[in-house]
């Protein structure tokens, strides 16, 4: 959550990377304003180094309910053919 009225934002679009459509920074003010070229610059860095987000750990409580559902599908379909086999 962002409070306040005068936030400075900076958007990068990066169409090179696999993983973002595009960045957005959040710029502190200084007091002596702000440089537009040094910001550029330091979007471009941060930009450049950005790798692809962590992979989302599942707990064990999704990993069995995943197995549930697989199990329960390839019965489903072992009924569909069993059904299908004796009606034919």
């Amino acid at each position: 959550m962002i409070k306040g009225i005068n936030k400075q934002v900076l958007e990068v679009t990066n169409p090179e990377s696999p993983y973002f459509d595009k960045i957005v920074f959040f710029v502190k003010e200084t007091d002596g304003g702000f440089n537009e070229k040094r910001l550029k610059e330091e979007a471009e860095k941060i930009s450049s180094t950005a790798q692809k987000p962590p992979r989302e750990k599942k707990s064990v409580k999704q990993l069995i309910s995943i197995g549930l559902f697989v199990l329960l599908g390839a019965g489903a379909g072992y009924a569909i053919n069993f059904l299908v086999s004796v009606i034919l």
